[in-house]
């Protein structure tokens, strides 16, 4: 049996002020004052910036990556943009 090792970094938010974003790759660099994001916490950083991740990120639920899809109906395309778990 192989193991995948799937290459990420981890992303951090501040506990007191959930605005304060740090990317490392080293947990002991964050400190005390921030913890592992959360799926969710991806999803607030990308409503108020408007940005995503374009590589794997380690979060609490484990690693993940920014999925698009599109979907055409007959008048409308609805779109699902949103972080997934890796397999």
């Amino acid at each position: 049996m192989t193991i995948q090792t799937i290459e990420a970094k981890k992303v951090f938010v501040s506990i007191d002020n959930a605005a304060q974003w740090i990317v490392l790759e080293e947990e002991m660099q964050a400190g005390f004052n921030y913890q592992l994001a959360s799926i969710e916490d991806l999803h607030d950083y990308v409503a108020a910036s408007g940005e995503y991740f374009t590589y794997n990120v380690e979060t609490s639920e484990g690693v993940v990556q920014w999925f698009t899809e599109s979907k055409d109906y007959e008048a409308a395309e609805d779109y699902i943009c949103e972080y997934r778990v890796n397999n």
